[in-house]
C-alpha cells in the first residue's frame, strides 16, 4: 500500500474555509468518491494554504498557485471534502488531505433519506476531459490506494454495508449512488466518466479489497500495458525463424517489405501495403 499511518497523504489544511471552521467530528462509516466537474486536473484549483501557514511558500510550491484564487479555501465557499486527488505542480498524481478525516463532509448534499455527510470520509477527483486513459489510470490508482488506507485506518470492509436511517449503505460510494439511496443530492459523479474507461464502483471496491491484501499487482495500468507490450513486440521483432528465411529473401528481393520484423505484429496498413506491392 502506497499510505500507511507512518507515511500518510500529503496535507494543506484549510483552515480559512468555512467548513473547515463550522463543523465537528462524526463517526466515520465509510468512503465516499467525488469528481470535480471541471477539466482541471491540477489541485491547486481547489487547494490553497492559509494566508498565514508557515509552511506557505513550501506548499505553494508543491501545489501551485491559484491566481484567480478560486481555490476552496474561503469563506465564499460553502463546501469541503477531506482530500483532493490529481496533479501537483509537478504534474505527478497524488492526494493532498485538507481537513481531519473524522470531520463532518459538506460534499454531497442531502436526500430525502438524509445525508452520506454524517460519517462518509469524502475527496473528490479532479478531472480532465475525461477522454485520457493514462490520466484516468492514474487517479483511479491513487483513488483506490487512498480508500485502502482509510479503511485500514478505520477498519472498514471495502465490501460491506452499513444501515444508516434505515439504508443499507455501502462502505465505499460515490455521490451518484448516494443521490440513488436517497442520501445526497442529485449529481452523476463518478458514474459520468468511469464506466467510459471500463470502471464500475463494484470494480473500486474490488480494487480497494485487492491493495489492503497486498494484492494490487493484479492492477495493470494503461502506461504499464503498454511498457509489456512493447516489450513483447522487441522479442517478436528480433525472431528471424529458419523454416521462412528462403520466402523472407524472395520478400524482400520483390519489394515486398524490407525485411524488418518478420515476427512482429502487422497493422492493417502493413498488410495493405504489402498485398499492393506483391500484386505489381
Amino acid at each position: 500500500m502506497k499510505y500507511t499511518q507512518e507515511h500518510p497523504p500529503l496535507q494543506c489544511f484549510m483552515r480559512q474555509s468555512t467548513w473547515y471552521n463550522s463543523v465537528g467530528p462524526v463517526t466515520v462509516r465509510g468512503v465516499l468518491w467525488h469528481s470535480t466537474g471541471a477539466n482541471n486536473p491540477y489541485i491547486s484549483r481547489y487547494v490553497q494554504p492559509d494566508d498565514s501557514a508557515p509552511d506557505r511558500a513550501e506548499l505553494l510550491k508543491l501545489l501551485g498557485v491559484n491566481k484567480n484564487k478560486n481555490d476552496w479555501n474561503h469563506t465564499e465557499r460553502k463546501a469541503g471534502v477531506h482530500a483532493f486527488v490529481g496533479k501537483l505542480a509537478s504534474g505527478e498524481v497524488s492526494t493532498v488531505q485538507v481537513g481531519e478525516w473524522n470531520k463532518k463532509a459538506w460534499g454531497c448534499g442531502s436526500g430525502k433519506k438524509g445525508s452520506c455527510n454524517n460519517g462518509w470520509i469524502q475527496f473528490e477527483i479532479c478531472e480532465d476531459a475525461l477522454n485520457d486513459p493514462v490520466y484516468f489510470e492514474k487517479v483511479y490508482r491513487e483513488a483506490v490506494e487512498l480508500t485502502a488506507y482509510l479503511c485500514k485506518l478505520y477498519n472498514l470492509d471495502p465490501r460491506g454495508t452499513v444501515t444508516y436511517n434505515g439504508v443499507k449503505v455501502p462502505v465505499i460510494l460515490c455521490h451518484q449512488d448516494s443521490y440513488r439511496l436517497g442520501l445526497g443530492s442529485g449529481h452523476a459523479d463518478v458514474l459520468h466518466w468511469f464506466p467510459k474507461m471500463g470502471k464500475t464502483m463494484d470494480d473500486v471496491r474490488a480494487d480497494v479489497a485487492r491493495t489492503m491484501k497486498g494484492e494490487d499487482d493484479e492492477m495493470l495500468s494503461y502506461e504499464q500495458w503498454k511498457q509489456y507490450m512493447g516489450q513483447y513486440r522487441a522479442e517478436l521483432a528480433a525472431q528471424v525463424p529458419e523454416w521462412g528465411a528462403d520466402e523472407l529473401a524472395r520478400a524482400v528481393a520483390m519489394g515486398i517489405t524490407d525485411g524488418s520484423r518478420p515476427c512482429d505484429l502487422a497493422t492493417r496498413q502493413e498488410v495493405m501495403s504489402m498485398v499492393v506491392r506483391a500484386n505489381k
